[in-house]
Formats: structure tokens, sequence, C-alpha cells
């Protein structure tokens, strides 16, 4: 059948795409008004920061579960007054099955935290992500990371792992997945357990090769100033 109606007009199509666009525009203003928000709270304090973390990682398929991984960003800090971080990276993700997934990754960056301290860093980060199914569609994520870093020469080495639970739904023909998150740092600079980040997001699929991934970030870190962070990010993945 072609795609006219037999009486010789066009019919109606539906565009499934417009509640997700609605939803991710409507995440990403929630997020700017709440960071707004922040920074009108902690504009005093030094040891607080309010940031805004717009990242993009695309991932290439080079083979069958092997895709080569690209990631860049451009990040906002010192309540997003200023350009305090930027990351560029390449790397391989390897796909084992429905239950394991595993990466190694090596990531320049650039940091200024604050107008004194600037930061170049080569890192390499390996990671083992096991994946459990629950009860009632719940997934659980256990992702294991291993950092190499060297900072402004000075090598270490860091512990991360994020335990993230999720649980795909719809919502209004809107398909997303909601999530929670918690991960702790071992940073052998201190010699201790540092730094703990809580998350607390959804990812959107806008098409069948972008996903938007909102979420909001708080972290507490004694060790760093400033350490304590309200983040606002926006994760876009590309998928080719």
């Amino acid at each position: 059948m072609s795609g006219d109606d037999k009486d010789g007009t066009t019919p109606l199509i539906r565009d499934n795409r417009k509640p997700v666009v609605f939803a991710a525009a409507g995440i990403f203003i929630f997020m700017i008004l709440s960071r707004a928000k922040i920074c009108a709270q902690q504009s005093d304090n030094p040891n607080l920061d309010s940031q805004f973390w717009p990242d993009t990682q695309a991932n290439i398929r080079i083979a069958q579960n092997l895709n080569l991984v690209l990631f860049g960003t451009i990040r906002l800090g010192r309540n997003n007054s200023a350009l305090v971080n930027e990351q560029a990276g390449i790397g391989l993700n390897r796909i084992w099955g429905r239950y394991l997934s595993s990466s190694v990754q090596y990531r320049y960056i650039n940091s200024e935290p604050t107008p004194e301290r600037q930061a170049r860093e080569h890192r390499i980060h390996m990671d083992i992500t096991p994946r459990i199914y629950l009860v009632h569609k719940f997934v659980l994520t256990d992702r294991n990371r291993v950092e190499w870093r060297d900072v402004n020469h000075r090598t270490s080495w860091r512990y991360r792992n994020r335990l993230q639970l999720e649980r795909g739904m719809t919502f209004r023909q809107i398909k997303l997945t909601p999530y929670l998150a918690i991960e702790p740092y071992y940073d052998t600079r201190f010699k201790a357990w540092n730094r703990t980040q809580l998350f607390s997001g959804a990812r959107v699929p806008i098409t069948k090769h972008v996903t938007f991934d909102g979420f909001y970030m708080r972290q507490w870190d004694a060790r760093v100033n400033p350490g304590f962070l309200h983040v606002i990010g926006a994760f876009w993945r590309l998928e080719f």
C-alpha cells in the first residue's frame, strides 16, 4: 500500500518520538532550575560547589559485542561560573553476555577546580561490571573500576565501586529507566575511602542511536577542596 489513503488524502502519521523529546526536555529544565537554586544556597561556602556535567560518549561497533568508545566533556564549576574540567578519552568495551561486561579506557583530563590550582592528568581505567536480574524487573549492576593516575607527574591508584539499582518502565508511551546509585572511592594517596557519590537519575532513549541520561549527583570528600559537590548531569550516549 502507498503512503496515501484510498481517497487520495495523506493519513495522519503519529510521531512517537515527540513524547520522548518532551520527557528529555522536562528532565533537562528541572535540572537547570535545581542547579540555580543550589547555587543561590551555597555561593558563600568555599568547600561546596555546584557543577554541570554535559558528557558525551560515542560507542562504535567494531565487532560482535566489541565497541570502540570515544568520550568527551567540558564541565562547569565554581557555582557554574567557569570551566573547571575538560576530558577526552578513547577505549574499548566488551560485552561477555547478559550478565557481564568489561572495558578499558584512556583519558586526558585538565582540571582547574579553583583559580589557584590546576592539574593535568593521564588516566587509564579498567572496569568489570556484573549484572544481576532481580524480581519485579529490577536490575542491579556492580561496576568495579581500577584507575591508574598520573596527576602533575605524580602517580597513584584508585578503586571505585558503583552499585546501581534500576528498573525500566513505560510512562505515557515514554520508555525510561530510573535508577539510584552509590559509588565509594578508595585512593592510595590518602590510604582511605575518601569519597562517596550518590546518584539519582533516568535514562530516556531519544532515537535508536541516541540515549539521554539526566541525573543529580551529591558528592562528599573532605580531602579535596571543593569536595562537597552538587552536580547536575546531562549524559548523551551515541550508538553507531
